[in-house]
């Protein structure tokens, strides 16, 4: 039986670890924001927005970006990209962010090929969907 209750347990362990690296996976690259929810419920909508956000993750260590798109398919950064660190807080994925004084915290919800969900410690939700070139065209 205890042979039993540790071979649960590593399956579910393995489990979560992989969750949060699939996680990683798709947080890097290109995103658009969808909209906001605020704390109080209201919903504030980005039906189109030339800025997206540009997540780049090396290991545990990330920076997001500020870019636009340009006309010859490339990007121009703005703004000053921020350097957050990817942790695993009681099961879920969380960036911890640190720009010049200011720190904060973001729970990944959902990271998928096509979709990101990012709460912020404040309790707004960030909806994200992924940018491709080609829906552009």
């Amino acid at each position: 039986m205890k042979q039993f209750i540790a071979v649960i347990t590593l399956i579910l362990i393995v489990s979560c670890g992989s969750t949060i690296n699939e996680q990683l996976i798709h947080i890097e690259g290109y995103w658009n924001i969808e909209n906001a929810t605020l704390p109080d419920g209201s919903e504030r909508e980005f039906p189109f927005s030339n800025h997206m956000d540009h997540f780049e993750i090396e290991g545990t260590q990330g920076i997001k970006y500020r870019v636009s798109p340009t006309y010859d398919g490339g990007f121009v950064n703005y703004g000053s990209p921020v350097n957050f660190t990817c942790e695993e807080i009681d099961g879920e994925l969380v960036l911890l962010f640190k720009d010049g004084n200011e720190a904060y915290q973001q729970t990944v919800v959902t990271a998928k090929k096509d979709e990101l969900v990012l709460q912020h410690e404040n309790g707004t939700i960030y909806t994200y969907t992924s940018y491709n070139l080609d829906n552009e065209e």
